[in-house]
């Protein structure tokens, strides 16, 4: 049984390693699943889940939102004191999955998505791409944490094949943004900067491995962890 979280850099083709090292292994890769399951968690529509998916909401919404519901905490927990004014004044929103679309938000989705990606590595043998993994599951013996990087040049390929970009500065904000984005969220709900080489046990380069050299290093590492834990 083991569990491996991919945490990479736009670009660096990331995805497409977790896959392949899944598929290696024979283990579960868990991408947009994990947000199908954050969304019956919730009771809400995957695509209300998909508008906080790595993606931090501005610090201005966060501060009015949490202002407008009293009892913001306590949400997951039960009716909140605004969604008890809300239900016994707005009819439409007196059904209970719809008071759950009024209370998710990053906060919310950032809790949940941990205790999925918790309750998913604790049947194991699974592959965790992003969403915050190296932190959720820092500190278990059974999880190989794995940072895919890349070289600019690799990584203005992929960006401009994937977003149908045709010139490198385009590529090169694209990259920004999402990496920027990715960071913020890591840093805001776990305190930990994501680019941190102590928070990985590998850290591969697809640039100058390729990806299927980057698959192969990251399943050599995950089979020893295998064998340690057998012998343990």
């Amino acid at each position: 049984m083991g569990v491996i979280t991919i945490s990479r850099e736009y670009g660096s083709d990331g995805r497409t390693v977790a896959r392949k090292v899944a598929e290696a292994l024979s283990y579960h890769n868990i991408d947009k699943e994990l947000l199908v399951e954050v969304a019956q968690k919730a009771q809400v529509p995957v695509s209300e889940v998909e508008r906080y998916d790595e993606l931090p909401e501005h610090p201005a919404l966060r501060i009015l939102r949490k202002f407008l519901t009293p009892g913001y905490a306590d949400t997951l927990t039960g009716l909140s004191e605004y969604e008890w004014w809300a239900a016994a004044t707005v009819p439409e929103l007196s059904d209970h999955r719809d008071l759950a679309l009024i209370t998710m938000d990053e906060e919310v989705y950032a809790k949940l998505t941990a205790e999925v990606e918790m309750q998913m590595a604790d049947q194991g043998d699974v592959v965790i791409l992003g969403r915050g993994g190296q932190a959720v599951l820092k500190g278990r013996e059974d999880t190989l944490h794995v940072r895919v990087v890349a070289t600019q040049n690799f990584k203005l390929d992929v960006v401009k094949d994937r977003d149908q970009l045709t010139n490198d500065e385009d590529a090169i904000r694209r990259m920004r943004e999402v990496d920027e984005r990715r960071r913020t969220y890591i840093k805001r709900h776990y305190k930990v900067n994501w680019d941190n080489p102590h928070l990985y046990s590998v850290i591969v380069n697809t640039g100058f491995l390729g990806v299927d050299g980057a698959v192969d290093a990251i399943v050599c590492a995950a089979r020893k962890v295998i064998r340690r834990k057998k012998r343990e």
